[in-house]
């Protein structure tokens, strides 16, 4: 009968199987995504801020400034170039301008100088002293035959007996060339007179200098110049008689060189003068 129906109970039993260490670590792995799978899909929203229209507009002012002040730097750069280039130019100009002035004012200077000696000579022999050239005309410092020493120039006669003169006629003679008897002033002139002379007939001959005894009382010995000698290069000590010029021997010792002879006595003589000095674009120049 269907009241009479037995239902047994079957009861299972549950195995645990064990599962790999890889199966467990997905496992984890897999359950914590899940898990922030699912708070990440909570009902958050973004929040977007909206940009102002009043930023963009000030945005776009300062870019152009910059480009503005950028294009200015560069024109002041440029012009800054440009007059710094001229200024140069005109610097330059202006050296060069003032190094010619100054070479006008010395020449000016020394044309002065000339016309102040010329003006004090009776004649002026110019061609003794300027040449033309093919380079224009050339003056030198000295007459021809004059010999430069520092400077002075110097002419030493060394003619032949029939041009010899006396103390006062060789005086003449270096005043014609707006010259004197030579002054000797000190040893290294002497040195250079003895170098410039040699003997002549007898040693009783020599060369006038511009030394002579003026009248005074006492007698005292005194330049062309008006100076009065101090010191001197005697051979021997002068004696007070009618030997009132004096003459440079040709001797080897420097220091004793000079000698006391009679003013009308026919000797060679020595002339002195001052180097003349010309504007640069009449000096002779060396090759």
């Amino acid at each position: 009968m269907e009241e009479d129906v037995c239902y047994s109970t079957v009861t299972f039993n549950k195995h645990e199987v064990p599962q790999s260490k890889e199966s467990v670590l997905y496992a984890e792995v897999t359950r914590k995504t899940t898990s922030s799978q699912t708070t990440s899909e909570s009902p958050e929203k973004e929040v977007v801020v909206p940009i102002s229209p009043f930023y963009r507009q000030a945005t776009v002012c300062l870019v152009l400034l910059c480009f503005l002040l950028l294009s200015a730097l560069t024109a002041i750069c440029i012009f800054n170039y440009i007059n710094m280039s001229h200024y140069n130019t005109v610097l330059v100009q202006f050296t060069k301008e003032r190094a010619t002035n100054q070479e006008l004012l010395a020449d000016k200077a020394v044309l002065n100088n000339i016309l102040n000696f010329i003006s004090k000579q009776s004649t002026f022999q110019v061609r003794k002293y300027c040449q033309y050239t093919g380079n224009g005309v050339q003056c030198k410092p000295c007459l021809q035959n004059w010999i430069q020493n520092g400077s002075n120039c110097y002419y030493f006669h060394l003619g032949d007996d029939n041009t010899w003169k006396t103390w006062n006629d060789s005086e003449i003679f270096c005043q014609s060339f707006g010259a004197h008897l030579a002054t000797i002033d000190n040893v290294e002139e002497q040195e250079f007179i003895n170098e410039h002379i040699r003997y002549y007939f007898d040693k009783y001959h020599g060369y006038w200098i511009g030394l002579h005894e003026k009248s005074e009382n006492p007698k005292t010995w005194v330049w062309t110049s008006g100076a009065k000698l101090e010191g001197g290069f005697w051979i021997d000590s002068p004696s007070h008689s009618n030997q009132d010029c004096v003459l440079s021997m040709v001797n080897s010792l420097t220091l004793k060189s000079w000698h006391a002879e009679r003013c009308l006595m026919l000797n060679r003589w020595i002339c002195k003068i001052t180097v003349l000095t010309w504007p640069n674009f009449l000096q002779a120049h060396k090759p």
